[in-house]
């Protein structure tokens, strides 16, 4: 089954897709971390560096619903997470692949 969706809808679906897990978030002088309902951090915002890690879950099955990249799919995520969070997003990384500094 083909479903056709109009450009202007894209983005509006995509931040849904990210706004679809009810998160815990968690906030110190230092970093902003989402938590899943399971416990999991999946998001990891570091204030200092501006530093956006996003677990590979999230970006696999973004890139997977919406057949981008995983590339594209970090970007749409750091995109998100500024607007959704007021915060400045200056490297966005897939935490499963990071060395987590």
């Amino acid at each position: 089954m083909k479903y056709i969706i109009k450009e202007s809808q894209v983005k509006n679906l995509m931040w849904k897709y990210f706004d679809s897990p009810d998160y815990n978030v968690k906030e110190t002088q230092h970093y902003l971390s989402l938590e899943n309902n399971h416990g999991n951090q999946t998001w990891h915002y570091k204030i200092y560096n501006n530093k956006l890690l996003v677990s590979n879950d999230i970006i696999f099955g973004f890139a997977a619903m919406f057949n981008v990249s995983g590339e594209d799919a970090l970007e749409y995520a750091g995109e998100w997470f500024e607007e959704k969070y007021d915060c400045p997003v200056g490297e966005i990384i897939n935490w499963d692949f990071s060395d987590n500094d």
